[in-house]
């Protein structure tokens, strides 16, 4: 195991405050940068009750980060109280821009997102594709994506890499099996050196969960949980606005709480797949199910059947255990789909003394499309700046 592999280490120096081995960002600046990145209404002087900084040293921070190109004044705001128009801080969307990959069973996604948040997102069919042959359509695809965006190969800061499956240990997954050759080494080192990038790596549906974090609820709330509904069943948890990985990096990996004899029966997109074939529904990929999918199928009744009872100990856990204020139904699960298990979530609290314990919202996300690439494209730039 190549124990040594650090994303950090590979940072350009021109990244770096001072050159070579110095921080990219200092602990001030990077909680700026993180204020600007939930609040991207904030202006210069709503920043110092928010900071335990002096005004002047908001205003030297300031300035640096401007020099360096990190970002860039806005409109002039009217103060909401006596005194002067303050400047909008904005993240300089044109600093850099990072690519984010994920690795679905039949499918992939690649995403560049831009310092300030802004995004294009791909999907690729990578069906029955050696791993080479599914990086080289990978790798394809990056290039018409950063034109897109007015960026050149030169302007990628890093790359986060995200695939399904449990950590094994430092950047080797345990995929299911239609992906068991990727889970023969490790991944940073072998992508970092293939695309000449740092990459960080995740699991996908951490990756998600940080794409909800960065885009979605999580700039609403400081708490929630995401649940990927993939080829398997898992997610991610968020607590205090920081993605938890947990001890061995798994956090997250809801099947754990189910017994082998129900797991069949979980919540999968890839058991959704087994009934609808039982009932006389082709249908090719989880990819075609998620655009295709029609309530009325027959075999879908039967799976809410089954799948609804497991969805909803997984809710209850989750309200038991981390107390979120929202759950996220997230991955390639069909809108449709979605609502009908909310519908029939079961919640077991019940009242003391006429008093209910407050338990969680639960919405769909918000965010369509290839939210594992997008979630590994926001990757890097969680990772060192905000």
């Amino acid at each position: 195991m190549p124990a040594a592999y650090d994303p950090h280490t590979l940072i350009d120096a021109r990244y770096r405050r001072e050159g070579a081995g110095s921080p990219v960002v200092s602990l001030n600046e990077r909680a700026i940068l993180s204020l600007l990145w939930d609040r991207p209404d904030l202006t210069r002087s709503a920043l110092g009750p928010r900071l335990d900084l002096t005004q002047q040293s908001i205003h030297r921070i300031l300035a640096q980060l401007q020099e360096r190109g990190l970002i860039r004044l806005g409109p002039l705001e009217p103060p909401s109280y006596k005194g002067k128009p303050s400047p909008r801080l904005l993240l300089n969307d044109r600093y850099t821009c990072t690519v984010g990959i994920v690795v679905n069973t039949d499918s992939a996604g690649v995403a560049v997102m831009d310092f300030a948040g802004g995004f294009e997102a791909v999907p690729l069919s990578i069906q029955d594709l050696s791993m080479e042959e599914a990086l080289c359509r990978i790798e394809a695809a990056i290039a018409p994506l950063l034109a897109r965006k007015g960026f050149r190969e030169q302007d990628v800061f890093g790359i986060g890499f995200s695939i399904a499956g449990f950590l094994v240990e430092g950047t080797r997954y345990n995929p299911p099996e239609p992906l068991f050759e990727w889970s023969k080494q490790h991944l940073g080192p072998t992508l970092a050196e293939r695309f000449g990038r740092p990459v960080w790596t995740e699991n996908s549906a951490n990756m998600s969960t940080l794409c909800e974090r960065m885009l979605g609820v999580g700039r609403e709330v400081a708490n929630f949980a995401y649940l990927s509904f993939n080829y398997g069943f898992g997610g991610g948890v968020v607590l205090n606005g920081n993605l938890v990985r947990g001890g061995f990096g798994n956090a997250g990996e809801f099947s754990g709480m189910f017994t082998e004899h129900e797991w069949r029966d979980r919540p999968t997109m890839a058991s959704l797949l087994a009934s609808l074939a039982s009932h006389g529904v082709k249908v090719n990929s989880i990819a075609d199910l998620a655009r295709d999918f029609d309530p009325a199928w027959p075999g879908v009744e039967a799976w809410l059947e089954r799948a609804a009872p497991h969805h909803s100990r997984v809710i209850n856990v989750l309200s038991s255990v981390i107390d979120p204020e929202v759950v996220v139904l997230g991955g390639q699960i069909p809108a449709a789909l979605g609502e009908a298990l909310i519908a029939r979530t079961d919640i077991y609290t019940k009242p003391r003394y006429g008093i209910l314990r407050r338990m969680p919202r639960l919405e769909l996300s918000r965010i369509k499309g290839e939210t594992g690439a997008i979630g590994a494209a926001s990757l890097p730039l969680k990772e060192v700046f905000v």
